[in-house]
């Protein structure tokens, strides 16, 4: 059965980097790293912030953050278990509809994926929240370079200010 991201995108997923195809292909793995977290400056943002790490839903902005990414594929599609220091974010990554969902909390995510020079490039088209739309814009850039992983994600409004934005870079561990 193909992996998520070979549905998502078709051929193309044989033009990704083969390390990024390693990452979007594998039943069950685990990558490990550092990321930098940096939170959006608006006090509401910063106070929605908050509340989001409190529910273990978003991580605590820092700098050079030890960072853990694992991917498991079930028959529902991916979980996402990312960590950054002591912050756990997780989620679910799904087709569904013809399209590349990801749920978070109350949160969806509907993403275009293209693959540009062997990077995957990702960017919201619908975000909902409780099934209520949000002017919300996700981008995300996955990139390889040797045996590294490298990675640049932002969430911030349609017409506006960042609210959080991670990057970094990880590496495939051996074992899971």
């Amino acid at each position: 059965m193909p992996s998520l991201y070979q549905q998502a995108l078709s051929q193309d997923f044989a033009q990704l980097s083969p390390l990024l195809q390693t990452l979007h292909g594998a039943e069950q793995q685990l990558w490990q790293g550092q990321a930098d977290v940096k939170w959006g400056k608006p006090r509401l943002i910063r106070g929605l912030l908050y509340l989001a790490m409190r529910l273990r839903l978003l991580p605590a902005a820092g700098q050079n953050l030890p960072c853990q990414v694992k991917i498991r594929q079930d028959a529902k599609g991916e979980v996402w278990q990312r960590r950054f220091a002591q912050s756990p974010m997780q989620s679910r990554q799904r087709w569904r509809n013809g399209a590349l969902w990801e749920q978070m909390g109350p949160l969806a995510l509907q993403l275009h994926s293209k693959v540009s020079q062997g990077q995957l490039l990702q960017s919201s088209q619908t975000a909902r929240c409780f099934g209520l739309p949000l002017p919300l814009q996700v981008t995300a850039r996955e990139w390889a370079i040797s045996n590294v992983m490298h990675f640049d994600v932002e969430i911030g409004f349609k017409k506006g200010s960042m609210i959080l934005h991670y990057s970094g870079a990880l590496r495939p561990v051996a074992e899971v």
